[in-house]
């Protein structure tokens, strides 16, 4: 798995104060974003480098994320 980031020069939002709810728990370092229309999540300032985004990327217009190779990451078998 990546730890890849964006810094905010590298992400354009336009839509936060308009379209956008966010929510923050434990430490409140990362913030996670969340479309108030349709409840989708997508982007979230990180905890490990705050001010640093990760995007959901089935959200960028200009990408398929159906032909990306994935990685499963299976939490239940621990």
């Amino acid at each position: 798995m990546s730890d890849f980031t964006l810094s905010p020069e590298k992400l354009n939002i336009t839509q936060r104060n308009e379209s956008l709810s966010s929510y923050q728990f434990n430490t409140k370092v990362a913030i996670h974003y969340f479309c108030k229309t349709c409840g989708i999540y997508p982007f979230h300032e990180t905890v490990r480098m705050p001010g640093n985004y990760r995007v959901n990327l089935g959200c960028v217009n200009e990408l398929d994320a159906n032909v990306l190779k994935v990685d499963i990451f299976d939490g239940k078998n621990l």
